[in-house]
């Protein structure tokens, strides 16, 4: 079978599973938002590979202004932080896993494709190092590698870090589907460009989000503060969680712990803001398994086959037991809420409305929340 009538087709599957394999082979490719790794790198990636296909198809070397913009798209990946061994690695990789998922005729795909690495990668490095000329590379590589370092516990002697930091960790908002991937790499660079100003601020991104060594000295920006700066970059409140760590020994108990709060904030539909354990510290005793939040899940158990009920009950728990703002937030009239709230009481014989059986309502809701999160 002719490759490129059986490749072009399976372009992006064969796209998905070169940025995949280059995440799993290329540790610095993890240091990336999974949103840059899932969306702009893969759309990349197909682009590269579909132009190969075509020089293939039509037997010709790629033109310059063909070759113009995946150099371009080589270039970025400085502004990315990552270092030129790992850029370039890249396309080898990703070539052995086309390779091996040619059916046809391996041995005349394998010639062009080494044709066209020898096109590329030398004019990727070029551009990427002049675009690292631009930049000060060097000093964000060394706060990647600092942040890190701190966050896997290793010890690290450099006399401008704190002593103890804030870490924090966020998620990037999500982005309308028209945007498109390019869209979160912006936002990605935007937010990591306008950190990189802050004295003394470690960041590095983990997975879908980021991670920030804040240090925790009365001289340098609060957690609060800079956490504020990512939701002015992205224009929206981001939900964002933070642990203080004493020592740099602390660094990694405190990134867990920040990270389980974000989850937690995040499952249960908290309202975006940066989060501390003492602002979730009942539902963080909660999200613990045991017998109590078992009893208190089970107190809405009945009400499962009455979603909107539940959710009456969840605007009003909300909206901090006000009828008013419950009832505007599910757009229904504020009778229609008070009977609803009364088929409450009546199917748990808890009144939301009272102080004691509110409370009790809004510990069940979190139990409830965090059981059928956990399944």
């Amino acid at each position: 079978m002719d490759p490129v009538a059986e490749l072009f087709p399976r372009s992006g599957e064969i796209a998905a599973a070169m940025i995949a394999r280059c995440a799993t082979e290329i540790p610095a490719y993890r240091l990336l938002p999974a949103t840059v790794l899932e969306g702009d790198l893969v759309a990349n990636a197909a682009a590269v590979f579909e132009l190969f296909l075509t020089t293939v198809a039509e037997d010709r070397r790629p033109t310059p202004e063909e070759l113009a913009v995946p150099i371009a798209w080589g270039a970025e990946r400085a502004r990315d932080g990552l270092p030129l061994d790992a850029v370039l690695k890249i396309y080898p990789l990703a070539a052995s896993v086309a390779w091996e998922m040619v059916d046809g005729d391996r041995l005349a795909l394998g010639a062009r494709m080494l044709d066209f690495l020898g096109e590329v990668m030398p004019r990727v490095a070029e551009a990427y190092l002049r675009e690292r000329d631009d930049l000060d590379w060097e000093h964000r590589e060394d706060r990647q590698n600092l942040a890190a370092s701190l966050l896997a516990g290793r010890p690290v002697r450099r006399r401008e870090l704190a002593d103890g930091y804030d870490v924090v960790v966020f998620h990037l908002p999500a982005l309308p589907a028209s945007g498109g991937s390019r869209a979160a790499t912006d936002l990605f660079r935007a937010v990591r460009s306008d950190l990189d100003g802050q004295p003394g601020v470690l960041v590095t991104f983990k997975g879908d989000g980021g991670v920030l060594l804040v240090p925790s000295t009365a001289s340098a920006a609060s957690a609060t503060e800079v956490a504020a700066r990512v939701d002015r970059v992205c224009g929206r409140r981001c939900t964002a969680a933070a642990s203080r760590a004493e020592t740099h020994a602390g660094i990694p108990a405190a990134h867990s712990e920040a990270v389980e709060i974000l989850a937690l904030a995040e499952n249960l539909r908290r309202p975006p803001r940066l989060y501390r354990l003492a602002d979730l510290a009942i539902e963080y005793q909660l999200a613990r398994p045991g017998p109590a939040r078992e009893a208190l899940a089970l107190v809405l158990a009945p009400l499962e086959d009455h979603p909107h009920l539940i959710d009456a009950l969840r605007a009003f728990v909300t909206s901090g037991y006000n009828r008013g703002e419950a009832a505007t937030a599910l757009n229904i009239h504020r009778n229609t809420l008070t009977y609803r709230l009364g088929r409450v009481q009546l199917i748990t014989g808890y009144d939301a409305t009272r102080p004691a059986d509110a409370r009790h309502l809004a510990a069940a809701m979190t139990a409830y929340d965090i059981v059928r999160q956990n399944g």
